[in-house]
């Protein structure tokens, strides 16, 4: 081979090698290049899963309150309070101007603001939650803790909570929370909503209560709501005249009656109540006894109550309160007065007999109990169980320290009686006008009392009805008194709690778009 062609073969070669580098790099750096893309593409598909999953929005802050961040799962939990309230009032009949089956989001409440039903529960949601946390901040500073009944009472609820999650068919409580509260709700977060509440609800009651009162400013407050804090004797008689609007006709169909029959019909059912009453009047103010009346003209009245003591509170809002409270009313004397509901065709005659007025200075009664369930028609055997319950309950409870606290612990395991269970079955100020069933208020206002008695009380007069395990704490000022203290105080702590969280400005974060 000539040393020419030699040379140029090699510089051949050489560019070969040279194109196959070339060609070598750029592969390299494609591969490098879809190596990134792939990273990135990897990356993005994690990140969207964990987006999806919920893992930055349930952590981002909603609202923050006096240096405290709330995450989109508490919001959520009084937003959905707000909403239930609401849904409830619409569904019992209320004008809210709410529909339930749309979008809050697209449902506008106030047209001049523009503010959607979306915006006014969340409203409500921050300032409910705004409340219940600068109490708790206030409790932090005094260094107010939860009571061993509080803390118990969280404890039960969440017990109770998950028991409603299996009965409603739920695998779990967070399932259940969930479909309530929010894809980002948990039992967690759940039960430190619910101790918060609590304490916030024990701090404010414990204030209230520690709340004192001289007679002097007592006897101030009760000359000045005499009507309701007097104690009034009497007997009424409800004549009711009505009419029904519709008739069968021979074939057996049902037909409205006209307005001029219905008047008519009308016309004639307010004569005969009106003759009634009339009647039932006559022979009181005759010096008749209205247990006597109640029972012969039994078959007439709508309704009679005779010889009953009530305090001027509980029937404020009757048609003949203001003929009571009269003060120039006279022992024995008597009305009718008059209802008038005519759209209706209902119209009623009250045959009122005041017997006495006074203001009753006997004690009340303080009282803890535990109603054991035997269920709303209970059968003989059903009330035979209960009351064995109920008896080995306050058998245990006398075999251990047999205390007022423990007596409270007991009542909120074991209460069915929800009225009372947060307070461990406590009644305070409990009179012959508590409106309690008759064997129960017995127990509790038996002179004989003691602090410390125990006993069971049958109870066939409630929607629940049972064995109530009665403890008696002691002997309380007389009901008006109670109930002056009480409105003083109640008065004192709204205004204490509104200088609490008022002019406090909740500062909402990127979280609470995630509230819905």
């Amino acid at each position: 081979m000539s040393a020419s062609r030699e040379k140029k073969t090699r510089q051949g070669s050489t560019y070969a090698q040279r194109r196959n580098n070339k060609a070598e790099e750029k592969s390299s750096r494609m591969h490098v290049v879809y190596g990134v893309v792939g990273v990135v593409i990897a990356i993005l598909a994690v990140a969207l899963l964990v987006w999806d999953s919920g893992f930055f929005q349930k952590r981002a802050t909603a609202v923050t309150i006096d240096g405290e961040d709330f995450t989109p799962a508490t919001v959520q939990y009084y937003y959905a309070n707000a909403y239930s309230q609401i849904k409830y009032y619409t569904q019992m009949g209320s004008n809210t101007g709410f529909d339930v089956n749309q979008d809050p989001k697209d449902q506008v409440k106030d047209e001049e603001s523009g503010e959607t039903w979306h915006d006014y529960f969340l409203n409500q949601a921050v300032d409910s939650l705004t409340q219940v946390t600068m109490i708790n901040h206030s409790a932090q500073k005094e260094g107010y803790t939860l009571s061993a009944v509080g803390q118990a009472y969280v404890e039960q609820y969440m017990e109770q909570t998950e028991q409603s999650a299996r009965s409603a068919g739920y695998s779990n409580l967070e399932s259940y929370l969930r479909a309530n509260y929010g894809s980002y709700m948990t039992a967690k977060i759940y039960e430190e909503i619910l101790t918060a509440q609590v304490t916030a609800s024990y701090y404010e009651t414990d204030h209230q209560n520690g709340l004192t009162y001289s007679d002097e400013e007592l006897e101030s407050y009760y000359q000045e709501n005499k009507n309701s804090l007097d104690t009034f004797n009497f007997s009424v008689f409800t004549v009711q005249a009505s009419v029904e609007t519709t008739t069968t006709d021979e074939e057996g169909n049902t037909v409205d009656l006209t307005d001029e029959e219905k008047q008519a019909a009308f016309d004639t059912a307010k004569a005969e109540a009106q003759a009634t009453a009339q009647e039932i009047q006559n022979k009181l103010a005759a010096g008749s006894d209205a247990a006597d009346l109640a029972e012969e003209y039994s078959e007439k009245v709508y309704s009679a109550s005779v010889h009953q003591s009530q305090m001027g509170s509980s029937f404020s809002s009757s048609d003949y309160a203001e003929w009571l409270y009269d003060t120039a009313r006279q022992s024995g004397e008597t009305t009718i007065v008059e209802n008038d509901d005519s759209d209706n065709y209902v119209y009623n005659y009250y045959v009122v007999q005041i017997e006495s007025r006074q203001r009753d200075e006997a004690a009340t009664a303080d009282i803890r109990h535990i109603l054991v369930s035997a269920g709303s028609a209970p059968t003989d055997e059903q009330f035979a169980q209960a009351e064995e319950k109920a008896q080995s309950l306050l058998d245990s409870w006398k075999s251990g320290s047999a205390d007022e606290e423990s007596f409270a612990l007991m009542a909120v395991e074991n209460t069915a009686d929800s009225g009372s269970q947060m307070n461990g079955g406590l009644y305070t100020g409990v009179s012959p006008y508590s409106g309690y069933v008759e064997e129960f208020a017995n127990w509790c206002l038996d002179s004989s009392r003691q602090p410390g008695d125990t006993g069971l009380v049958k109870n066939t007069g409630s929607s629940t009805q049972g064995w109530h395990i009665m403890y008696f704490v002691g002997w309380n000022d007389p009901a008006w008194k109670v109930t002056a203290k009480n409105a003083l105080a109640s008065e004192a702590t709204q205004e204490w709690v509104s200088g609490l969280y008022d002019g406090v400005e909740a500062q909402r974060g990127s979280g609470i778009n995630y509230v819905k």
